[in-house]
């Protein structure tokens, strides 16, 4: 079984935005979102687990529902550096 592990726990400070830039909206979606994408149709991925900031998890189980992310199997929090 491959798994693909998307290290999304970082804060986006260079970025200025308020919020973490992987949840920055570029035509209608977050930028995560793009990155789930491109594994879920990838053929030789069969499960996405994706590394987030605590306060984030909630939402990335959200878009996992909303975009239909089904080889999203586990979201976890990342460390604190």
């Amino acid at each position: 079984m491959n798994y693909a592990l998307i290290l999304a726990g970082g804060v986006g400070a260079r970025v200025n935005a308020g919020i973490p830039k992987q949840f920055i909206i570029v035509d209608d979606k977050p930028i995560i979102v793009y990155t789930l994408e491109a594994f879920q149709h990838h053929p030789d991925i069969d499960a996405i687990v994706v590394v987030s900031l605590e306060e984030y998890l909630n939402e990335i189980w959200k878009l996992v529902q909303e975009f239909h992310l089904d080889k999203v199997k586990i979201v976890t929090v990342g460390g604190k550096t």
